[in-house]
């Protein structure tokens, strides 16, 4: 077994019968040409690239980060280097027992279980939740945070102390500040929840009023969707994608999200009632299970391109970003509650491309909807619709 730390890092999976799975999941979904831009990238020095054309960065992350190059741009983007001090912090944190050591064994053995098979993928994942835990014992460990490790996990091929570092900088960076989500009362799930009801509001209306009369309150699915960053919502290869943009754009991306995917979405979900729609949102982490022909891959960047459409109000930002905020607004005013005076809130939508067959969102649902029998085969979903810009 490897060491704590990530010992042999240019080699497969130092876990043990995980590499041919991880082969699997992780498959290179970019084109030639895109590979080969982003090599270019890299050569350049993926941190001075990114700095130097935000512009074109963006826009080439939101068509997927090749695999192979994955993980050392979302260490480049949040900050991480080889002499980072939490590097070298972690095997001394990793091991002990600390406050949060019980929660976190209780966790770790039902956190991906399709994937964390083996005894030492679940040590690795305990040992990288206990050196945080440790690291900032304040928040220390909260469930979703084991999800976000193992994909983290997985996604470094289980370096163990890059992960740390990654993760230490996703939640306590003042960029991300994911320990909102997790630290006692949960103030910037709050907001999150808030935030995105206020966006559906205007954005997706139809589809809000439809819940609250079915009764399907945010929590049902927006509680997973945040506390797990999709992770345990949605299939893998999606994931990736949408985390490239979560890693490279910021955090309040998954509004733009979950108010794209909902809108994209809605003639199914109008037709369903409560049970359908609960059955309906458990279902999603499994598309594309058994349908050889559905590249749920190229769903994700297509989902990606929709959130271009999607504008976060400023007044909007600054709110997710004022901790002194009401954090029980939600609790007080109830889970539909919108303001009177909230004027902004909404999104961006072009009608035109939004709506017509064949474009961006038709093609979307006809991967998303409810029921294999309503998605077309991939030959005429991958219809090229123009060309890209790079």
């Amino acid at each position: 077994a490897k060491s704590p730390g990530g010992s042999g890092r240019d080699a497969v999976s130092p876990i043990q019968g995980l590499g041919a799975v991880r082969q699997d999941l992780f498959a290179e979904q970019v084109t030639p040409r895109e590979l080969g831009k982003w090599g270019e990238m890299m050569d350049m020095g993926i941190a001075e690239y990114m700095q130097t054309y935000p512009e074109r960065f963006r826009r080439r992350v939101r068509r997927g980060v090749p695999q192979r190059y994955r993980w050392q741009v979302w260490m480049a983007k949040v900050g991480v280097l080889n002499t980072d001090v939490l590097l070298k912090k972690y095997a001394k944190i990793c091991g002990p027992v600390n406050g949060s050591t019980k929660a976190i064994d209780t966790d770790v053995c039902r956190t991906l279980p399709d994937l964390f098979t083996s005894k030492e993928s679940k040590q690795a994942l305990h040992r990288v939740l206990n050196a945080y835990a440790a690291h900032n014992p304040q928040v220390g460990y909260c469930q979703g945070m084991n999800f976000v490790a193992a994909f983290l996990l997985l996604v470094s091929n289980f370096r163990e102390d890059e992960c740390f570092a990654v993760l230490c900088r996703l939640m306590d960076s003042p960029e991300f500040g994911l320990t909102g989500f997790y630290r006692d009362s949960l103030p910037l799930l709050w907001r999150y929840l808030q935030a995105c009801d206020e966006l559906l509001a205007n954005a997706a209306p139809d589809v809000r009023d439809h819940f609250i009369k079915e009764s399907v309150q945010p929590g049902v699915y927006l509680h997973q969707w945040f506390l797990t960053l999709f992770i345990n919502s949605l299939p893998m290869p999606m994931v990736l994608i949408i985390w490239d943009g979560i890693i490279c754009e910021g955090l309040p991306v998954i509004l733009r999200i979950v108010v794209s995917m909902l809108e994209v979405l809605k003639v199914s979900l109008l037709n369903m009632h409560f049970e359908d729609i609960i059955k309906f949102f458990k279902s999603m982490k499994t598309f594309g299970d058994g349908e050889g022909n559905l590249n749920v891959a190229r769903v994700g960047q297509l989902l990606m391109r929709q959130t271009e459409r999607v504008s976060i109000p400023e007044q909007t930002m600054q709110y997710l970003a004022n901790e002194e905020v009401q954090e029980h607004m939600w609790e007080v005013n109830g889970p539909h509650a919108v303001s009177d005076d909230s004027q902004g809130f909404g999104s961006n939508f072009n009608s035109s491309p939004w709506i017509r067959p064949g474009g961006l969102r038709h093609r979307i649902v006809c991967w998303l909807s409810f029921g294999s029998s309503r998605r077309r085969s991939s030959a005429s979903l991958l219809a090229d619709t123009g060309p890209s810009r790079t």
